[in-house]
């Protein structure tokens, strides 16, 4: 779904009904990425939420490999950060 919106003269956004009642939560988080703003729900629970995405992400998976994708990330986050310099 997609919908143009602007901001009013208190630089509040406007987001429309059909879309406020597809949100299954009244908390979003907003990122601006580039030139565009990202806005995402945030889980009403967000512990529930991280426990779900913990049980998702490890189920299978042996201690080496974890630490092997923990490893994997941490470099990549390094990596953006030094290239922004």
């Amino acid at each position: 779904m997609e919908r143009i919106v602007s901001f009013d003269k208190q630089g509040r956004l406007y987001i429309p009904e059909e879309i406020r009642r597809l949100l299954q939560s009244k908390t979003l988080v907003l990122k601006l990425h580039d030139k565009s703003i990202i806005i995402e729900q945030i889980d009403d629970d967000p512990i529930e939420a991280l426990s779900r995405l913990g049980k998702e992400r490890l189920k299978g998976k042996s201690v080496q490999t974890l630490k092997k994708e923990a490893r994997e990330e941490i470099e990549k986050y390094a990596l953006k950060k030094i290239r922004r310099f």
